[in-house]
């Protein structure tokens, strides 16, 4: 027999008359059940039993399990019956398998139940169920989407904590790099989106009373709203404001890039002047702002892709910080080097002057900013 014999390769002193009598058992139980990729149920069961016998913590009856546990929990083939063929010690092993199955499906369980139960289990069990799971993460191609995700999850969760226990480190390993392919395969970023990107920051907001940062805040998007507002801008042609805890982001239509410069951060400049008129200094919000553009991806976590890092570098930029603390005015404009490259002509931008400044280093390569100042329009 093939599998007998790929087995004896793998494990000389195996039992392969009690193994040989399992196999037969599980390929009548099984016999024609089919998996989700098409192929016959019972090569899991030797691919499991296969990768179990591998293993140095390996013995004849968890063989036996594993090669058994799925005629019992999916044919009418019966604890009892098994018990009756193979013996109480390998029952009660494919029954706790069973038992484990639980934790493996969408559930509520709380983690100390779940790790309160692994330890309590023989270690076999929790092993096979190891093995169990490594062969499903090495076939999820042929699970609906959701499906991977909710596994992959599952199996962060709480099989790789369960071989971390037990010191089975080939096995938390390859379950870690399986789960993290599959989050990453099905949750695909949307297509890249030409955007003209703004990043705002408060100045020193960190060192502020809770009350006077949310006095900011909210001011700060209401400014630089009503400045969007001033120009046309409205929610047809960005996307909603990102919170960026003391500041904003957002993600402007491209062709809104020559009113963005040459009247919106004007008008914002004004604004903020104005909120600060009748404020002691304490009181006075001053920003730094960057204007950027390029490519930008969105998944289910929000907004990303190189364009983005080197705005919110620039705007970071000890230098950025410095100047905006040495500027009588209450906003500094940081524009990108790209931005620069592609203005038609400076008179149209409202941009009084460039001043080459603030340097970032993005995937590599050194993304210059010039620091300018908004004319009133």
């Amino acid at each position: 027999m093939e599998f007998r014999e790929a087995i004896l390769a793998i494990r000389p002193n195996v039992d392969a008359e009690l193994l040989g009598r399992a196999y037969e058992v599980a390929a009548r139980c099984l016999y024609g059940q089919r998996r989700r990729s098409g192929d016959p149920y019972i090569t899991h069961s030797v691919a499991v039993t296969k990768m179990l016998a591998g293993l140095a913590i390996t013995d004849d009856q968890m063989l036996c399990a594993a090669m058994l546990h799925d005629a019992m929990h999916r044919t009418p083939y019966t604890l009892p019956a098994l018990q009756r063929d193979f013996g109480s010690g390998i029952a009660a092993m494919v029954a706790g398998i069973v038992t484990l199955d639980r934790f493996g499906q969408p559930n509520h369980y709380k983690a100390s139940e779940i790790m309160a139960t692994l330890c309590s289990t023989d270690a076999r069990v929790v092993t096979l169920k190891l093995v169990d799971r490594l062969h499903n993460m090495q076939t999820l191609q042929f699970l609906s989407q959701a499906r991977q995700l909710q596994k992959a999850r599952n199996t962060l969760d709480i099989f790789l904590p369960a071989a971390q226990q037990l010191g089975i480190r080939s096995i938390g390993s390859e379950l870690q790099t399986l789960a993290f392919a599959a989050l990453i395969r099905n949750r695909p970023a949307g297509p890249p989106r030409l955007r003209a990107i703004v990043a705002l920051d408060i100045e020193q907001s960190t060192t502020r009373p809770d009350l006077v940062k949310a006095e900011f805040r909210i001011m700060l998007y209401e400014l630089f709203e009503a400045a969007l507002r001033s120009a046309g801008i409205g929610p047809d042609h960005r996307a909603p404001f990102v919170d960026r805890g003391d500041g904003l982001l957002a993600l402007v239509d491209p062709a809104e890039l020559a009113p963005l410069l040459s009247r919106v951060l004007p008008v914002f400049a004004q604004l903020l002047a104005g909120y600060n008129a009748s404020l002691p200094p304490r009181r006075q919000l001053r920003v730094r702002v960057v204007v950027h553009a390029g490519q930008v991806r969105r998944d289910d976590n929000g907004y990303f892709g190189e364009a983005l890092d080197i705005a919110c570098r620039l705007l970071d930029a000890p230098e950025a910080k410095a100047a905006l603390k040495a500027a009588p005015e209450p906003l500094l404009l940081v524009i990108s080097s790209h931005i620069r490259d592609s203005l038609a002509a400076r008179a149209t931008t409202g941009l009084e002057y460039y001043r080459h400044l603030v340097t970032t280093h993005v995937a590599g390569r050194e993304h210059p900013g010039w620091v300018c100042v908004p004319t009133v329009p």
